[in-house]
């Protein structure tokens, strides 16, 4: 699944955005995190701006650029609008992160590791397929779509998503792999329950008993 959807992370108790196509993550959000941090340490703010006109950001744009074989406007790009603001590569990222403080770099490059953005592939993959197998599996009970909005639902709740149009954009790790989880149970007993309804709580049930 590779639709271009902004991701909300969070780190320090404050959401990060990142690109889940390009991977870019925003760094004026990173700025509120590398300032508050700085605050707590009893240092001055710094300016984001400042960080891009060293020579050692400069250095690291082009090395970037050239091992990556890749353009500037994938390592820094500057945009408008809602979701606007200046995005960078993850190494970059990784980098802005030092400026600010070397004890944000460790917390930093763990959490730009984890494995969010693959969790996200592959819980929507496993939705199509639940879709299709419930579909194939009881038809009368599927035939409008809204069936499968209260699908879901019931799974959104089963993975405690908060509500809204962007939930799962907005959604953990775990909560991620969680849906993956029931969506691929319902996938193997389908053909073995009588109704949808006995499919699905069957498959919440036996996804949280392995988690």
């Amino acid at each position: 699944m590779k639709t271009a959807v902004i991701m909300k992370r969070e780190l320090m108790g404050i959401p990060v955005r990142q690109n889940h196509k390009t991977k870019m993550f925003n760094a004026n959000d990173l700025h509120k995190i590398g300032n508050e941090h700085r605050k707590i340490l009893g240092l001055p703010a710094k300016q984001l701006a400042q960080y891009f006109t060293i020579a050692p950001t400069d250095e690291l744009i082009k090395e970037i650029c050239l091992t990556e074989v890749i353009r500037l406007d994938d390592v820094k790009k500057a945009t408008k609008g809602k979701e606007g603001g200046t995005w960078v590569h993850p190494i970059l990222f990784v980098d802005l992160a030092m400026w600010y403080s070397p004890k944000l770099k460790y917390q930093i490059i763990k959490w730009v590791m984890d494995d969010l953005m693959e969790a996200r592939d592959e819980s929507g993959d496993s939705y199509k397929r639940m879709s299709s197998t419930l579909s194939r599996c009881f038809p009368k009970e599927f035939d409008h779509p809204l069936s499968y909005v209260r699908v879901a639902k019931a799974i959104a709740s089963a993975c405690g998503v908060q509500e809204g149009a962007d939930k799962w954009q907005r959604a953990g790790e775990q909560q991620l792999k969680l849906r993956d989880k029931i969506q691929a149970n319902i996938e193997l007993i389908a053909d073995l329950c009588p109704n949808a309804g006995e499919c699905i709580n069957k498959a919440i049930e036996k996804a949280r008993k392995i988690q």
